[in-house]
């Protein structure tokens, strides 16, 4: 269960760095900026923005790689608290994009679902990696 846990945590963190890639390396490209429903005009004034977001995505791919290997490495308390406390927030995340613009559905499931299941297989072995 340990490894599907990572599975997901990896996809979960792989989609985060693709965020990166999107908001803050490609965000004024002209595809780009269609899918986020801006034309260039107004993506000049939203890339700053973009590029901050683009960077916290970022940061929570590193945390659950860096989580991933505590797991792994047997500091499995730590590994755990980060990773559930980096999944937790990229759920709510999730949530929250669905609230705030129902039309994002399938965006907001993107970005939760594989954090969920991470979330969910990693409490399931928490008990089973404590005890090796």
């Amino acid at each position: 269960m340990k490894k599907v846990s990572a599975f997901f945590m990896g996809i979960t963190a792989i989609l985060h760095i693709l965020f990166f890639k999107l908001e803050s390396i490609d965000f004024m490209k002209p595809e780009t900026l269609k899918r986020f429903g801006l034309d260039e005009h107004s993506g000049e004034f939203v890339k700053t923005w973009a590029f901050n977001q683009g960077f916290y995505n970022l940061f929570l791919a590193i945390g659950l790689i860096y989580s991933i290997f505590l797991l792994f490495k047997g500091n499995v308390e730590r590994g755990v608290t980060l990773a559930s406390f980096i999944l937790l927030t990229i759920t709510g995340a999730g949530l929250v994009l669905y609230i705030s613009v129902p039309e994002k559905f399938s965006a907001a499931l993107i970005q939760a679902i594989p954090a969920i299941i991470a979330l969910i297989t990693l409490k399931i072995s928490q008990k089973n990696m404590e005890r090796v």
